[in-house]
């Protein structure tokens, strides 16, 4: 199967200057660090990919770095659904089992990493996502896996706690709450986006450290319509959705 797909795309499968926004997805990351303790057999780093165009969107994900150590190997997933560790390229397409994502849906994927359970070491995986439609415009991610003996339990809580919540209320006219949680100090900016990507408004461009923070958004000069805000700090990002409704 690997060799069928790999063929059938090898036009549209090569590496590409990287992307925060694409016009017809929209890439929702869950943090893209993680740090367990030694022993743990799997670590699992999540992302959603949303169709924010009006038309129905095949979507590609291809693994071009797979850096780990040695006994490690990774797998990319679709929902439950994970494909074998040698496969570097999956779509919502046969011969795969997950259909096209339809206008305003969520694709639902991650990439799990095995360690050996007995090693102190990171992995590094980089994955592109894209459309049939638009195979030129990908997202990278770059995910990073690491197993450490002096990181406890609570520790390891702690490093993968960031976290950006719905804002509140949603919809909204003129001005809503957003919420956020910082796991480490670090540059924290958090950004507002409309549907085609561009920057509307920056809401914090500056150092933190780790706590829970608010800022309130006064979108009273911006039409209505559906708009992303996107926070970034350390190695960590995650988007939401929000819609003002004038």
């Amino acid at each position: 199967m690997k060799s069928f797909f790999n063929k059938s795309l090898l036009i549209i499968l090569f590496l590409l200057t990287p992307v925060t926004f694409a016009q017809e997805i929209q890439i929702i990351t869950h943090g893209m660090t993680k740090y367990e303790t030694v022993g743990i057999m799997e670590i699992v780093l999540e992302f959603e990919v949303v169709n924010i165009s009006n038309v129905e969107q095949t979507v590609f994900e291809v693994r071009t770095i797979n850096d780990l150590p040695s006994g490690w190997s990774s797998s990319m997933c679709f929902g439950e659904l994970c494909f074998p560790p040698d496969m570097d390229s999956v779509v919502t397409a046969p011969p795969f089992p997950e259909p096209p994502v339809q206008p305003g849906d969520t694709l639902k994927t991650s990439l799990h990493v095995f360690t050996d359970q007995v090693s102190i070491a990171t992995a590094h995986v980089q994955i592109q996502v894209g459309t049939f439609r638009n195979p030129d415009d990908r997202t990278i991610l770059n995910f990073t896996a690491t197993t450490d003996p002096a990181v406890s339990v609570n520790e390891s809580n702690l490093l993968n706690t960031y976290y950006l919540s719905q804002n509140y209320p949603n919809p909204f006219n003129p001005s809503t709450i957003i919420s956020y949680k910082v796991g480490e100090p670090g540059l924290v900016q958090l950004k507002i986006y409309n549907i085609l990507g561009v920057e509307v408004a920056t809401l914090v461009n500056e150092r933190q450290n780790s706590g829970n923070y608010t800022v309130d958004f006064d979108a009273a000069r911006l039409s209505s319509g559906v708009y992303f805000y996107s926070m970034s700090v350390n190695n960590f990002t995650q988007t939401r959705k929000m819609i003002l409704e004038k």
